[in-house]
């Protein structure tokens, strides 16, 4: 009757066995979801298999709520046999819940790319595979269910039905018991916890394999691992286990059917009506209010738990929601180093997916009407802010995502915008996510290397919401102050981004004029495979990167608004925090030369003659791509004022310095510009037009001083041919060049230039001092 009760081990496989085989698999099978199991007698088949387009969705949702009805009938039927079970006694309570870890832990393989309906590629891989494949939807929802047979593991309406079955179990804990729920249960090695921990085993940690190992003999010393474990601590560990193995796959499955209805509405309107259907009856269930409800009370105890964990000190505070001080922290516990990782990547994946899936005007889903808001906004900013704690930068990145969104509620915003602890740490924690996105993990097909950019967009958009404030302005002059080397390097990361983004997106600017001009029209669209290099065909001469592939002017588009933002970001900064820009020589030099030197020279230099609408009396293209030069020059010559303020001369002379960017022209013509169109304050005109007149009286000096002055090779920096200010001596390949130039080499690549030997800016003050003084 029940996986457990004979003491047979649960092994990968059983799922389902257990599904076909078993008295709780029979009970809790009844669903609307599995269309390919039941066939012309699923719920899809009978209720939404055509004319989905003509139907109003007030007929929708009245067969959605007969839906759900049948399936919290088919829940109540199976607690009317577990709650008797599970108050009969030890042994038959450790059977119920060993059913249901077995199930998990026979389920196990449906998290395996493999087994999912997208392969593991998300919504835009299963949308190519049905694009490009042979193999309709409904053939790829039959060999699911063959997968499921041959691989053993539970249908998709059996894992909802029974996780929502653990969620009731789950229910009766509150979040003052969030303290008792046992960081260290994974290291039991119990008969019965092992069927409950199941293959949590071979999920990795947050700590490394070493870290867990010692945490086990830390845990074991002081007595954690002693007593028995109680009801509340399997039950809950099993629904954390459930959650990543029967609920996270089934959610996906669902964002794959509302990608595959919206992609296929004109292109193929069959494919579109059998994914909506498939939609609607997932719908159903992942979408009641009661589901809803009871996901959010689980996921409430799990970020409390989590936060405990990581600060087992303040884990009654959590509860409490009485929380003070930070949650960003250098010390990572003994409890957080055995968490498996896939605990956050869980929840922040759900939280996105219920996101992205809810119609557009709708407003939030219901889910975080259930979910505290200050645990969740507290967990966000401490998955930002702890780069020792959370490694992944992607899953930072995405919680960055998922902040920026947040904030467009107003209970969340308020949050936000007073909490003293978010006000104290959201804005260092966006910083810290920002440079770890840097060296995030590119998919194999992101060949212009977007998802790094786009995972910083709401970074900056969360920046420009909360720097106006008095209490997150504090903040960033406060990290900025206490953490130069790290502030400097987000402040390279930024220059960096905001060059290479205007570059891109006014390069292909010209680049479409050209093609327009010419009549190659056709070449505006994205390539064909047999168009493309050899190398970036498979071999079958399909295109290998198609899916991350743009046309040029979406890729223009896109590359104009992404570098609007960053410069827009920047100019934030530069007002509020300009005294922290110019400590650093290295970080000044890249933010005039490489960065607003740069700009201000493409926008009004030589070159300005390029961007200009392609025939006199044509309507500019500049709205049609996002490009708003206007609006660039404002913010750059603003932000020249900025910095000029907090130490005119020095920034002046760097200016001078330049010789690749800086023209006495470029800067008068940007002066004559912004008098003209009237884009910017008098007063702060007038501050700008001063600083351009004694910037290039300074150069004009400088020039006829040094027009008789030979300078020896040995004297300038191997890199630049600058005259060195502060020589040094690299430890590692022993060549001397300028301090200032390998600063900034280092904040972007941690290396030795000339032998690639590892060399970080941790590493740089002692040795490049010490090289000095030899």
């Amino acid at each position: 009757m029940m996986a457990g009760a004979s003491g047979a081990v649960p092994q990968p496989g059983m799922g389902w066995r257990l599904q076909s085989e078993s008295l709780f698999g029979w009970i809790l099978s009844p669903t609307c979801i599995d269309t390919a199991l039941y066939k012309e007698q699923s719920a899809r088949s009978v209720h939404f298999s055509r004319g989905l387009a003509s139907r109003s969705r007030a007929s929708v949702e009245s067969v959605q709520r007969l839906l759900r009805d049948t399936v919290q009938e088919v829940l109540r039927q199976g607690s009317s046999i577990v709650a008797p079970l599970l108050r009969a006694g030890e042994a038959s309570r450790n059977a119920v819940v060993g059913w249901f870890a077995a199930l998990v832990t026979g389920s196990q393989a449906r998290t395996k790319s493999a087994n999912m309906m997208d392969q593991g590629q998300g919504p835009q891989g299963f949308l190519s595979m049905l694009e490009n494949a042979p193999v309709p939807l409904e053939m790829q929802m039959q060999m699911q269910i063959m997968k499921a047979q041959t691989s053993g593991f539970a249908t998709s309406g059996l894992c909802v039905n029974s996780f929502w079955a653990i969620l009731e179990l789950v229910k009766p804990i509150k979040l003052p018991q969030v303290t008792t729920l046992e960081p260290f249960y994974l290291l039991r090695e119990g008969p019965h916890d092992k069927e409950v921990i199941g293959g949590f085993l071979e999920e990795p940690r947050f700590g490394e394999t070493s870290e867990v190992e010692a945490t086990k003999e830390y845990a074991t010393s002081k007595g954690h691992l002693k007593d028995p474990s109680k009801f509340p601590a399997q039950i809950f560990w099993l629904a954390i286990r459930a959650f990543h193995v029967l609920c996270v796959p089934v959610m996906k499955e669902n964002l794959c059917m509302v990608a595959a209805a919206g992609f296929f509405q004109q292109k193929n309107p069959a494919v579109m009506e059998t994914a909506l259907g498939e939609h609607l009856v997932y719908e159903a269930i992942l979408g009641s209010s009661a589901f809803l409800g009871d996901l959010g009370t689980f996921l409430n105890l799990v970020m409390a738990f989590c936060l405990g964990a990581a600060f087992p000190e303040k884990a009654a505070e959590f509860a409490a929601g009485k929380v003070l001080g930070s949650v960003l922290t250098e010390e990572v516990s003994p409890q957080w180093l055995v968490l498996p990782s896939c605990i956050l990547e869980d929840i922040v994946e759900v939280l996105e997916i219920v996101t992205s899936i809810q119609p557009p005007g709708k407003g939030p889903s219901e889910l975080f009407l259930h979910l505290d808001a200050q645990l969740l906004l507290l967990l966000v900013t401490f998955i930002l802010g702890n780069g020792q704690h959370v490694k992944n930068p992607n899953l930072r990145g995405k919680a960055a995502t998922l902040l920026k969104g947040l904030t467009a509620n107003s209970n969340y915003r308020h949050l936000v915008e007073n909490s003293p602890v978010l006000a104290n740490d959201i804005v260092p924690g966006c910083i810290r996510v920002f440079t770890a996105v840097e060296k995030t993990k590119q998919s194999f097909y992101d060949i212009r290397m977007q998802l790094k950019y786009q995972l910083r967009i709401p970074i900056m958009e969360l920046f420009e919401r909360v720097l106006p404030l008095e209490a997150h302005k504090k903040a960033l002059k406060s990290f900025a102050t206490e953490n130069p080397d790290e502030f400097l390097k987000f402040l390279n990361n930024l220059m960096n981004d905001a060059t290479m983004q205007l570059e891109e997106g006014m390069d292909t600017l010209i680049e479409i004029r050209r093609l327009m001009r010419e009549g190659k029209e056709a070449e505006l669209t994205r390539p064909a495979a047999s168009s493309v290099a050899e190398d970036e065909q498979t071999g079958e001469g399909t295109d290998l990167y198609a899916r991350s592939r743009a046309d040029p002017k979406a890729h223009c588009k896109q590359y104009m608004q992404m570098g609007h933002r960053t410069i827009s970001t920047l100019w934030s900064i530069s007002r509020e925090a300009p005294m922290v820009i110019i400590t650093k020589l290295n970080v000044l030099q890249q933010m005039l030369h490489n960065c607003l030197n740069s700009c201000l020279d493409r926008l009004v230099g030589p070159r300005c003659l390029e961007l200009k609408a392609p025939q006199k009396g044509q309507v500019s293209d500049f709205e049609e791509y996002s490009f708003k030069p206007k609006e660039l020059l404002q913010m750059i010559a603003e932000m020249y004022v900025f910095v000029a303020r907090a130490d005119k001369e020095k920034v002046q002379k760097t200016i001078t310095e330049d010789g690749r960017s800086y023209r006495p022209k470029t800067f008068q013509k940007a002066v004559s510009i912004l008098r003209r169109e009237q884009m910017i304050s008098a007063d702060m005109l007038q501050e700008f037009s001063t600083f351009v007149q004694e910037l290039n009286d300074l150069a004009e000096s400088q020039e006829a001083a040094l027009a008789n002055v030979t300078v020896p090779d040995d004297f300038l920096d191997p890199i630049m041919s600058e005259i060195m200010v502060d020589p040094v001596l690299l430890p590692t390949s022993n060549t001397i060049m300028d301090r200032k130039v390998i600063e900034r080499h280092i904040m972007s690549n941690d290396d030795d230039p000339f032998n690639r030997a590892d060399f970080n800016h941790s590493d740089s003050s002692e040795l490049l001092q010490a090289s000095a003084t030899r």
